[in-house]
């Protein structure tokens, strides 16, 4: 690998995203869930009248990939899309109870995992790193 590349920071970031990501998706795999799609099902639980297009603002991620992800959830049967009354092209998405049962049975797994990768890191430097990844997120 060359050094230009070992050195990029926008490599180093998404080697250990994907890393982060693959070890969490190994955990979840028995429970028919992704990362990816067990966290749209937490921003979903928060937000009552979400729609695709907030989803797509908060993930950061483009509207086709988004709406492949919610039809692969609707197909699993955690989420349902409801029309709304007042303007018929924008659908609010909820979570079913069958989301609610995964997320629940998933939680202490995430929590545990989050925690185990938080205290790999002392607190002063999550913080700093949290301050560099917001500055490069803008």
């Amino acid at each position: 690998m060359s050094k230009e590349l070992n050195n990029s920071i926008g490599f180093k970031i998404n080697q250990t995203a994907n890393k982060i990501n693959q070890d969490l998706n190994n955990l979840l795999k028995k429970y028919n869930i992704g990362l990816e799609q067990r966290l749209t099902l937490e921003i979903i639980k928060e937000d009552k009248n979400i729609t695709q297009s907030k989803i797509t603002s908060i993930l950061k991620k483009d509207k086709t990939t988004i709406s492949r992800a919610l039809n692969s959830l609707e197909k699993k049967g955690f989420i349902k899309k409801e029309e709304n009354k007042d303007d018929k092209r924008v659908k609010f998405i909820n979570i079913t109870s069958k989301a609610y049962e995964v997320l629940e049975k998933t939680d202490l797994l995430v929590k545990e995992f989050r925690n185990n990768l938080a205290n790999k890191l002392e607190d002063k430097d999550i913080d700093t790193l949290f301050k560099i990844l917001n500055k490069l997120n803008t």
